[in-house]
């Protein structure tokens, strides 16, 4: 089986063939995400979302009108319980993670040619640190 054309884009994913591996991003799709809530021009973030960043379903905050934020509040996990009564404390850490997107947008995964490939992965999911769910 041959290629006939370079692999740019693959499901969303934005693709770069090199000699010696592909890199795979997301720059677009991150700047046009940022475009769609005006936040072009706002301050980046080292991390996605802030150490101490604490959500609770009876937040005392202004309610926000759901309906300008839906979008959002579907495409990110940790604030999704919170998306049918959602608090600007809520939005501020959605805004956060943003902000962390700008910062990262030229980051992607860089696969280097190797007959040696192993494939591990990680994660850091903190089931403990859920206050709600535990």
């Amino acid at each position: 089986m041959r290629m006939m054309v370079e692999l740019k884009f693959f499901l969303g994913l934005q693709i770069k063939q090199e000699k010696d591996g592909i890199y795979i991003h997301q720059t677009k799709y991150v700047k046009e995400l940022l475009k769609k809530f005006n936040l072009e021009d706002c301050k980046t973030m080292s991390t996605p979302m802030h150490p101490t960043s604490i959500l609770s379903l009876d937040e005392t905050n202004k309610k926000i009108d759901q309906s300008s934020y839906k979008d959002i509040m579907f495409n990110v996990f940790f604030c999704a319980p919170f998306q049918f009564d959602s608090r600007e404390s809520h939005l501020i850490v959605v805004k956060h993670i943003f902000r962390y997107l700008k910062g990262t947008t030229n980051l992607g995964l860089c696969y280097k040619k190797s007959n040696q490939y192993k494939l591990k992965g990680y994660n850091d999911i903190d089931f403990g640190g859920d206050r709600i769910e535990r």
